[in-house]
């Protein structure tokens, strides 16, 4: 969607200068919401969760969009000084980046930010170092990965409080150096990437298989081992994925988009899978548990379990899990 001039309106102006905060130190002071859910003191809300408050002319797919729309649109109100988010990932740094930095349009940094933050979130993307940057900015908070000495002594004595705030301070410095030559941090990026090539090569060579079942916005994955999200979901429009592997493990995932309040395009409603677990339980002869984990979770599984709570082989075939499906998703 594009951003209107006067999208903004009215809205508390995020100020030249502005700074993150960690939502710790915020004290009750007035700040916007970059990716996440209103806090104490939030005036302005730039998220793409769920009764974020986010205003509608500003709604987008991602926080990342959701900024850029706020930077075009005008906003003129009180000014805000601290800008903060309750926790660390792709979406969440590089639209606080894009809204403390501030690129020009068609600055390529600004370009890869969106695309990388729309990859990191939902696993989609075209443009190959989009995933690159996205991989290499969750490493970079990462225990053993990072390349930062002071992302390591956070992570070391954080304990059980959440560091992310903490995290953003050290790491959005350094965004701007990513996008603008994100080949320097191949070492953060190159593991998971191997991974994704060799996913996609079994997908190009017919080894894998995606069905899609547009009438139950079902994608039936047959592959020999489970795929990387940003191998499969640029080859699917489908919001929910039933994933085969031969040794019976059968599991069905809500992908991303649809927890958030995507804005794009209408997409599937969530529906309670408990009732299909309970019928495929009846059917179940492998020492498994059948469940589902519920509407509410990010992304929600329903899986046969085994004894330690990871998807298990099930003796129910896959097809079997469709057809129950299709029951279950069938029209009222």
């Amino acid at each position: 969607m594009a951003a209107t001039p006067d999208a903004a309106r009215g809205l508390p102006r995020v100020a030249e200068g502005a700074a993150f905060v960690p939502r710790e130190e915020l004290a009750g002071a007035a700040n916007a919401v970059v990716d996440g859910p209103r806090l104490p003191g939030t005036v302005l809300s730039l998220s793409h969760w769920r009764d974020s408050g986010t205003p509608d002319a500003l709604r987008d797919d991602t926080s990342a969009l959701i900024v850029l729309r706020y930077l075009a649109g005008g906003a003129d109100g009180r000014e805000v000084h601290a800008v903060t988010n309750n926790h660390y990932d792709e979406d969440g740094l590089l639209a606080i980046w894009l809204l403390l930095h501030r690129p020009p349009e068609g600055a390529p940094e600004r370009d890869l930010a969106v695309a990388a933050a729309e990859a990191g979130d939902f696993g989609t993307w075209t443009d190959p170092w989009a995933p690159r940057v996205a991989i290499a900015s969750m490493a970079m908070a990462e225990r053993g990965a990072t390349p930062f000495p002071e992302v390591g002594r956070i992570l070391a004595t954080a304990g059980a409080v959440d560091p992310a705030g903490r995290l953003y301070r050290v790491i959005l410095p350094r965004v701007g150096g990513l996008l603008a030559d994100p080949e320097r941090y191949r070492l953060l990026w190159r593991p998971r990437w191997a991974r994704i090539e060799a996913d996609m090569a079994l997908l190009d060579a017919g080894d894998a298989t995606v069905e899609d079942v547009p009438d139950l916005d079902l994608a039936v994955v047959r592959t020999p081992r489970r795929l990387d999200p940003m191998a499969l979901h640029p080859r699917t429009p489908r919001m929910r994925i039933l994933t085969a592997i031969p040794d019976g493990t059968v599991t069905v995932t809500h992908r991303y988009e649809t927890w958030v309040d995507y804005a794009s395009r209408p997409l599937s409603p969530r529906v309670d899978l408990g009732p299909v677990a309970d019928r495929l339980q009846r059917e179940e002869r492998n020492p498994v548990r059948w469940l589902f984990e519920g509407v509410q979770v990010i992304m929600p599984r329903l899986m046969a379990a085994g004894p330690g709570g990871a998807p298990a082989p099930s003796s129910v075939p896959p097809d079997r899990v469709v057809e129950l499906l299709a029951e279950e998703w069938a029209p009222a």
